[in-house]
């Protein structure tokens, strides 16, 4: 299985528990690409941002 297979698959867990699956994302650079990476990391900041909180866990 593949990275890209594995972010999908923890995407699908995330909506079955009732989780923004926006809460995960998947950026390709190379180390070369310092203002790309840069880029990645604002837009994901502002992504999670956005998010509301999550719901808070009360184990029984």
């Amino acid at each position: 299985m593949n990275t890209y297979n594995h972010i999908l698959t923890l995407k699908k867990l995330l909506r079955h528990a009732g989780i923004s699956d926006e809460r995960v994302q998947q950026y390709f650079c190379s180390a070369a690409e310092v203002e790309r990476f840069i880029n990645s990391v604002e837009d994901i900041t502002k992504k999670i941002q956005a998010l509301p909180p999550l719901p808070k866990f009360n184990p029984k």
